[in-house]
């Protein structure tokens, strides 16, 4: 009898993940007819326009597998997964969602229409259930909310739909993410004899078969109707899967089934605080960006990095589930493999971090006078400043083929350095800015590397106009640029 009342789902999993494969294509074709596309820009990976289709599609694959489950669970006469008809309202707000996101990868949506309508989104979860109305932490006794829960459940919901989208930064980082959270969530849902398997499962299925669309040389991406789509569901679905037998959340593992974009957005949040810059402007200072410099531009690698400590937490938290008592080892093991990649990238300096809001100042002064003219921001002082705080020997701009065009300071043979690869927007080819340090460490220079950002359109324009230096003995500098050019190693980190 369970065999069968397990067809349903099964033949729903099916229905997911070969829409998603069969329709991808199409969906991705209706983006470029309509304009939902991803052009080049500043902060992305990519020198290529790439339709944001990804939200259609798996929204499709979604709807596929749940019209499907329903069919078969009446053509079978077994009771569905579904029958918990809150989780079927909770489509309309994800609904909701996906449409607000669709819009914003088609015209632009500015932040405080998206935030209501995710606020909305949530006080509707909210109303269904979904909500943060106790919690336990560690097997203490539960904490009730109280009329704390509304305010708290539509946070959460809004922050982790938010994080999502900022995590969707590198290809099949935000999809993965998604799958490896769902899929603790079915666990959850399965052990706790709860619903949330009807969804979550397909749902993941169908993230999983996006990547399809993906991965290699993407030919669609998630867009914001995507991530914001699946970062809704799974942060709602989460609200009712992690529970302990009393039925509060419980806080371990509800951090540990998302822990990738919960650590991504609370430090993005305090970060840019302390650099004096609102929490609401983006930068490239996210985890994946940090995992990009660490392997070198590579961004399989960092994905499948980034993943990989994603899955252990989510596998943490099911040892929680059946011996709370690990809870505190198990929160330990992630949060240490995060702390990592932070280090690496100079975040966990006290001093990159008291520079950085300076550092800024100056690099988005100096953006703003090289805007026409960008030798004009080059030859500023302020130049000299801005390197004196990041504490860099030298700066110096190479284009694809190695040769010097620009370079402030000194070159130092065995200073350390970073070579920054400079290809957005569709203003270079590829051009790379090179940070020698003879004081910072390695971990400082891809700090460095993300304060100067706002620098980088003035960087490329000044490759554009520069003539190169050429000299008939290429220097060891010289040729690793060149190589890593023919390499297609353009992606900034």
């Amino acid at each position: 009898m369970f065999a069968i009342e397990t067809i349903p789902l099964l033949m729903g999993l099916l229905a997911a993940g070969g829409v998603v494969l069969l329709t991808g294509g199409y969906m991705r074709r209706a983006a470029w007819r309509i304009g939902m596309l991803d052009s080049p820009k500043l902060r992305g990976v990519h020198g290529d326009t790439v339709a944001r289709s990804g939200g259609l599609t798996i929204a499709a694959g979604l709807f596929a597998a749940l019209l499907v489950q329903l069919l078969a669970s009446q053509a079978l006469s077994v009771q569905s997964y579904l029958d918990d008809i809150n989780h079927v309202y909770l489509l309309l707000p994800a609904l909701a969602i996906l449409a607000m996101g669709s819009l914003d990868d088609i015209k632009g949506v500015g932040a405080i229409a998206k935030l209501a309508v995710q606020s909305l989104a949530g006080l509707w979860a909210w109303a269904l259930g979904f909500s943060f109305d106790s919690f336990s932490l560690f097997g203490l006794p539960e904490v009730n909310t109280g009329l704390f829960s509304l305010p708290l459940t539509v946070l959460f919901i809004v922050a982790l739909t938010n994080a999502f989208n900022l995590i969707d930064g590198i290809d099949g980082l935000c999809a993965g993410a998604a799958f490896i959270g769902l899929c603790g969530i079915a666990a959850s849902g399965f052990f706790g004899g709860s619903a949330e398997i009807a969804l979550a499962l397909p749902l993941s299925v169908a993230a999983l078969a996006f990547l399809r669309w993906n991965l290699g040389k993407p030919r669609a991406f998630l867009g914001d109707s995507g991530s914001t789509f699946l970062g809704f569901v799974t942060a709602t679905l989460a609200l009712r899967a992690v529970r302990t037998p009393e039925g509060a959340i419980d806080l371990v593992p509800l951090f540990l089934l998302l822990s990738l974009p919960i650590v991504d957005v609370t430090v993005v949040f305090f970060r840019r605080i302390i650099q004096g810059r609102s929490p609401l402007r983006p930068d490239r200072g996210h985890i994946h960006h940090i995992a990009l410099w660490i392997f070198d531009g590579g961004s399989r690698r960092a994905a499948a990095t980034l993943l990989a400590m994603a899955a252990i937490a989510a596998g943490a938290s099911m040892l929680t589930r059946f011996e709370p008592l690990f809870a505190a080892a198990a929160l330990a093991l992630p949060l240490g493999l995060y702390a990592g990649v932070y280090f690496l990238g100079g975040y966990l300096s006290p001093r990159n971090l008291l520079a950085a809001g300076p550092a800024t100042d100056i690099a988005e002064v100096l953006s703003k006078v090289g805007a026409d003219n960008p030798n004009t921001a080059l030859s500023d002082p302020k130049v000299l400043r801005l390197m004196s705080l990041l504490r860099l020997s030298s700066l110096a701009l190479y284009d694809a083929d190695g040769a010097r065009c620009w370079q402030l300071g000194a070159h130092h043979e065995h200073a350390r350095a970073l070579d920054v690869p400079l290809y957005a927007g569709g203003r270079v080819k590829c051009g790379w800015l090179a940070l020698e340090s003879r004081q910072a460490s390695r971990t400082s220079l891809a700090f460095a590397a993300h304060l100067l950002l706002p620098l980088f359109p003035v960087f490329m324009d000044a490759l554009q106009q520069l003539e190169p230096a050429r000299s008939k003995a290429p220097s060891r500098r010289t040729q690793r640029i060149a190589e890593r050019s023919r390499r297609g190693g353009t992606q900034p980190l």
